[in-house]
């Protein structure tokens, strides 16, 4: 469970022993800043698994081909797991997308808005609808919730030039071009002008995410490197959530 994050993590990172902390990595930002004050020489990494997401990581490759960002938006639906009752479904779930939507952008937060609703759960929301305004004047989009009778998880990034949709689930990557981008135009003739282009999928060497992660843990501690997501990674996601929760 979340709370039990900071205790654990800093009892092992002091004894010198490599964490690898399931998102999110602690459940308040003072909880966080303790457990990547305590890291020393240990390896500390934060299980984001969605960036080791095979299609994840093959719109990385491409994310520059659709131009200027416009919009990210995320649709993270499903049941409810009983097992979850310490945080609400923001930080247990919305902290994948706020990671995916930090990786992918790389730029500060400006503003948050959220609507929140709590259903079913006994002590926190169960859904959101929410707003990050970026300060490179991308918009970030969530729709979270554990009320759906089905699993979703699709991830749309919207640019200047066209659209990616990924399918975390199928690990499939699909692009719509904007056809109006052919040429050589400027950003607002693009935008005053959008219509229907060709749409691509790409190849994706399909893997386990968790498989990939927990390798990539392994290598970090073989080859004395650095993992994919530090400490800090997982303390800007939680702190992005937190401020959507409240």
């Amino acid at each position: 469970p979340t709370i039990t994050h900071k205790e654990i993590a800093i009892k092992c990172l002091k004894a010198g022993i490599n964490v690898l902390i399931e998102k999110p990595i602690a459940g308040t930002i003072e909880d966080a800043k303790e457990i990547i004050a305590a890291k020393g020489d240990a390896k500390l990494m934060i299980g984001h698994i969605e960036r080791f997401n095979p299609a994840i990581i093959e719109l990385k490759k491409h994310i520059e081909e659709i131009g200027k960002i416009i919009k990210i938006e995320a649709r993270r639906l499903g049941p409810f797991p009983p097992r979850i009752q310490d945080v609400g479904v923001i930080v247990d779930l919305s902290v994948h997308d706020i990671d995916i939507m930090n990786y992918l952008l790389d730029s500060p937060v400006k503003n948050v808005y959220a609507t929140k609703m709590q259903k079913i759960h006994s002590k926190h929301e169960d859904m959101v609808s929410g707003i990050i305004e970026f300060e490179n004047d991308a918009v970030g989009i969530l729709s979270t919730d554990w009320l759906t009778p089905t699993k979703i998880r699709e991830l749309t990034v919207l640019g200047e030039k066209g659209m990616f949709k990924v399918n975390y689930l199928t690990q499939d990557l699909t692009y719509f071009e904007n056809a109006s981008s052919n040429g050589d135009f400027e950003y607002k003739d693009i935008i005053s002008n959008v219509s229907v282009g060709k749409s691509v999928r790409y190849a994706v060497n399909k893997k386990e995410p968790l498989l990939a992660e927990i390798e990539n843990f392994i290598d970090a501690v073989k080859d004395n490197k650095e993992p994919l997501i530090s400490g800090e990674d997982g303390k800007k996601a939680l702190d992005i959530a937190l401020k959507l929760s409240k």
